[in-house]
């Protein structure tokens, strides 16, 4: 039986396909828990199914589809989608494998042809991660998209010293599993792809399942969402790993090969004693690594699996063979295997209780803090060598440590959990009060002076790398290097050598140099083998554009233009001019100057106002940082609307996100916005941010994760201010605060 559905209609959609018997309680309780998720996390699609293989061997199935196949679609997930399933690729790439052996064409001692590394590397050592080879090869790494064959892939890896001996450690590895497709291309004499097709796809009946994707084949596209919130476009490649990360199928055709491990299969692609060496890779221990799959403990039943991570997708597979049950769950949003394991887990245990005659007490989650304890728990602790932030963000509170993903924490009881997609309960923290919290293990104090300015010889190190779809972010924190991967996690560097550092922990650990030119200047990071070009840093005299047509032309047009008709029952308009509220504001208009993105004034004076509430709003911010000896400079507030249709006629469409449609009037029109920064009140000097004003590049994101931890400190410091004012930060500018009550004033254009 196969069902697809949509989140709103989830039963109704289901009534045509009765479920089987032995899964009606397990389907009713997974359904909703896997809606909760989708709706809750934002996923555009989730497609799931469960399967109960009894005693006798006859089988129970269900599949289902929840939300879209695309991010902005309206085309319904379906069961019949290929979904792009990475590392899940690995259990079917090292099932062949062991077919070869079984049939003699390939040997578990064999090693790699045409690879003359340091020491041999064993096909056994390769299947179960302990050959000692990097996480990527140099060819087919995720920053290069270009669809090498693996015979290429093996030669970049020539060479490449391991990072322990072969057999002996244990580090996770797609290079290694580039060379076992290598193995089976040799062994068959076929490519990868077909090679797969008919040792396993084709006798096992997974028709609509590939490792080589067809041009025109279709398949859902995922949301990656990267950590400042922009929402990144990434190429479709398997970059020459599909070994590793290739496979596309079915719900219904990964729960097909679930049933090879199953009791009483139809079909057994390998015999027993094979699949137990699979499962514990010739070993005797009842959990670790195996061939091509994980095996450990649930709930007091063996579970043999793999979780795969791809750009836009997560997936999670679990069978547990000695009980007869298996789950497969496939989510479309970057990061959230958390959440794809969760619904795994839920499928199994329902599954289990069913079996015991029970059902599952209804799930408990967590709920979130609010706004003002959020914001009261903001702000930077230390322990120690060891630190996190704590923000509030849309009334969430959002832990990002100095090392790892950032996870929102929300209250269950009287603790705080992890809940999002990249982490569901593993991290708590307990508020002790006083600025004090415990992570589990230790206590952690809110740290309020500032951070101290960066070492300068990180400061040249420090910007983005690397192509649009994989951007590797370099930044200080707390006197250390960091680095930002895979728009998900931080990773702390150490020094290993002139511009050499490393990454990560164990003998595994990334490495990763800066190459200069002849002059000094930092053009590349090359991080294990694959170099990644530096991306343009802002222009030092400040940014601009090169305007669509001349601003002269601009500028009559605007004069003769009228804005947008107003709705009745506005506010009236009590602009107050922000030079009489005190005498410790700065003021820098840089539209009354030629210094800004046109590079031509378009104020004729500067007379910056707001609405009296906002201006009000302005002064309690202005009041509250003055006791941490810091003001407001304002650069921008009242706008008229003539002066925001040329900036919108001005600017490059890529660019328009960064400036108003005067179609609808922007809140500087409405008196309700103003652009600012800090400054100090001892010195005057501005405080360094990690953008200019009005730099139109992700820089100027408020969460964008680069720079120095004084920059991000001041940033958030502002932020924070401005907030519990009154004011929200525009999503693609730090410096842009609207007024809570915008909405009541209508668009103006006097000058």
């Amino acid at each position: 039986m196969r069902c697809s559905v949509v989140a709103s209609c989830v039963l109704a959609a289901c009534a045509t396909q009765p479920v089987p018997e032995p899964l009606v309680a397990p389907v009713a309780d997974l359904t909703g828990y896997a809606e909760r998720h989708q709706r809750e996390h934002g996923m555009p699609g989730v497609w799931f199914g469960l399967m109960a293989v009894g005693q006798d061997g006859v089988e129970a199935r269900w599949e289902a589809a929840l939300g879209v196949r695309d991010p902005n679609g309206d085309v319904a997930a379906s069961t019949s989608d290929r979904l792009p399933v990475a590392s899940l690729s690995k259990p079917l790439t090292a099932t062949v494998a062991l077919q070869l052996c079984q049939n003699g064409l390939l040997s578990l001692d064999g090693v790699v042809p045409g690879f003359d590394g340091p020491e041999p590397t064993r096909l056994a050592d390769l299947l179960a991660h302990r050959s000692g080879l990097p996480a990527w090869p140099i060819r087919g790494h995720p920053a290069d998209l270009a669809e090498v064959p693996l015979a290429e892939v093996v030669l970049s890896l020539r060479g490449v010293a391991p990072a322990f001996p072969p057999g002996q450690g244990f580090g996770y590895s797609n290079a290694g599993y580039a060379m076992v497709g290598a193995m089976i291309e040799r062994a068959t004499a076929q490519p990868f792809a077909v090679a797969m097709r008919h040792w396993l796809l084709a006798p096992l009946g997974m028709s609509r399942s590939c490792f080589l994707r067809p041009a025109g084949l279709e398949v859902p596209n995922g949301r990656v969402v990267a950590p400042d919130g922009r929402i990144v476009t990434w190429p479709v490649a398997c970059g020459g790993t599909a070994p590793a990360v290739g496979l596309h199928a079915t719900i219904g055709d990964l729960l097909t090969f679930a049933r090879t491990w199953l009791p009483a299969p139809p079909r057994a692609v390998l015999p027993p004693e094979w699949l137990r060496w699979q499962w514990t890779a010739n070993g005797a221990a009842s959990s670790g690594v195996g061939y091509g799959c994980f095996v450990d403990d649930f709930d007091g039943h063996r579970r043999i699996g793999h979780v795969g991570t791809g750009p836009g997708f997560a997936a999670e597979f679990a069978v547990l063979p000695d009980t007869g049950l298996a789950a497969v769950a496939v989510c479309s949003l970057d990061g959230s295997n958390a959440v794809a394991r969760a619904i795994v887990e839920r499928a199994l245990r329902a599954m289990l209780a069913q079996r015991r005659g029970e059902r599952l007490a209804a799930a408990v989650f967590p709920t979130s803090l609010g706004s003002e304890a959020a914001r009261g728990l903001a702000g930077r602790y230390r322990r120690d060598d060891l630190w996190f932030d704590l923000r509030e963000r849309a009334g969430e509170l959002i832990f990002d440590p100095c090392n790892g993903v950032a996870t929102r924490m929300r209250r269950l009881h009287d603790v705080l959990v992890s809940d999002d997609r990249f982490d569901l309960g593993n991290r708590t923290l307990r508020v002790l009060g006083e600025g004090r919290v415990h992570d589990g293990y230790q206590e952690f104090t809110r740290v309020t002076a500032p951070p101290a300015p960066p070492p300068p010889e990180l400061v040249p190190l420090l910007g983005e790398y690397g192509p649009d779809h994989d951007v590797l972010f370099v930044y200080e924190d707390e006197g250390r290097l960091g680095a930002y991967l895979h728009w998900q996690a931080r990773e702390l560097l150490d020094a290993d050598g002139a511009d050499r550092w490393r990454m990560g922990p164990g003998a595994q650990a990334a490495h990763l140099h800066f190459e200069r030119a002849a002059d000094g200047a930092v053009v590349a990071a090359v991080l294990d083998g694959v170099r990644l070009a530096r991306r343009p840093d802002p222009p030092r005299d400040g940014y601009r554009i090169e305007p669509v047509r001349p601003i002269a032309e601009l500028r009559a047009e605007a004069a003769t233009a009228s804005p947008p008709p107003q709705p009745a029952g506005l506010r009236p308009a009590e602009l107050v001019g922000l030079a009489e509220l005190s005498p410790t504001l700065r003021f820098d208009i840089r539209y009354a100057t030629a210094n800004n993105f046109l590079g031509t004034p378009v104020y004729e004076s500067a007379n910056p106002r707001l609405q009296r509430p906002a201006a009000a709003a302005l002064l309690r911010a202005h009041g509250a940082l003055a006791a941490q000896g810091l003001g407001l400079c304002i650069f921008d507030a009242y706008r008229p609307w003539a002066v925001t249709k040329v900036f919108f006629d001005a600017t490059p469409p890529a660019q328009r996100h960064f400036v108003a449609d005067p179609a609808q009037g922007s809140r500087h029109n409405r008196g309700c916005a103003v652009d600012l920064t800090l400054y100090e009140l001892a010195t005057g000097a501005i405080v360094e941010m990690p953008s200019g004003f009005d730099e139109f590049t992700e820089r100027a994101y408020p969460d964008w994760p680069g720079g120095t931890t004084r920059q991000r400190w001041h940033r958030e410091l502002l932020r924070r201010a401005m907030e519990d004012s009154g004011f929200t930060v525009y999503e693609h500018e730090w410096w842009h605060f609207d007024f809570a009550d915008w909405r009541q004033y209508p668009v103006l254009n006097e000058t």
